[in-house]
């Protein structure tokens, strides 16, 4: 027979240590949160940029708004400066003097409000850029570290988030995109005021060659592109999640959990 003060040191020493707060699972669900926000902004913010450095996005401009007959300068000149515009966002110069072969002269063909215009969209354009950056490593460290530490747990819990998250990406999404549909002129407005801290974007369309080179419809256009890469990924999350589910079985580890995100 055993001495009573063995056993009672056996029976603190036997249960293993459980973390209180995952037991409703409400860590896991903040992983799994996190992640559901960051990556619908990753897609978001990745598909302005890849449309911000596309080749196909200026040609298409070039061709669609009749470029070449409005400024005078053939494609060749037109893509050089497309590249220069793209390599500014990218790189560590101040100011852009884009420059062009006219007539066999060599022009700067921006004037100062244009440049300190495109000062502004630099620091706009990185901005975006460096959260790409951002919002897909936190997305890939959370999905990496809740594997690690949650196991089958965060992936179950991570289905049902990314489908509310996927939906409602959509959602807002086609929203913007009704609204840009009915009124593009108000919502281009409405962006250049949130956007810039001054009215250096309100060029003349008559003598200012960035406006000229690109028209409001190319914006128009470019948003649309946007908007629809985005929808076709968030439709094609919302298609594999369901699909994962139903894989799975749609189970959980805690049924009662999932109960409370269904009817969230």
């Amino acid at each position: 027979m055993q001495h009573p003060a063995v056993q009672a040191v056996r029976v603190r020493v036997i249960p293993p240590i459980a973390w209180p707060v995952d037991t409703r699972g409400w860590t896991t669900f903040a992983f799994a949160t996190v992640f559901a926000i960051a990556l619908p902004v990753f897609l978001l913010l990745a598909n302005v940029e890849y449309v911000t450095k596309s080749d196909w996005l200026y040609s298409h401009n070039w061709w669609r708004n009749d470029i070449p007959a409005r400024t005078l300068l053939p494609v060749s000149e037109l893509d050089s400066g497309a590249d220069q515009i793209k390599d500014y966002f990218t790189n560590d110069a101040d100011r852009l003097d884009l420059r062009v072969n006219f007539r066999g002269e060599n022009l700067s063909l921006y004037k100062e409000r244009e440049v300190l215009h495109m000062v502004d969209v630099k620091g706009l354009m990185q901005g975006v850029f460096n959260a790409v950056r951002v919002t897909g490593a936190v997305a890939l460290l959370i999905a990496i570290a809740g594997a690690i530490y949650f196991g089958r747990r965060f992936w179950n819990v991570l289905l049902s988030t990314l489908r509310w998250s996927a939906l409602g990406s959509g959602t807002v999404l086609g929203v913007l995109a009704i609204a840009v549909l009915i009124d593009f002129n108000f919502v281009f407005r409405q962006f250049h005021f949130l956007s810039f801290a001054n009215d250096l974007w309100l060029l003349n369309p008559s003598t200012d060659f960035l406006i000229i080179m690109f028209p409001q419809r190319f914006f128009f256009e470019a948003t649309l592109f946007i908007a629809v890469f985005s929808v076709v990924q968030f439709a094609a999350l919302m298609y594999a999640v369901r699909l994962i589910r139903k894989r799975m079985g749609g189970r959980i580890d805690n049924p009662e959990f999932e109960r409370t995100l269904e009817s969230s």
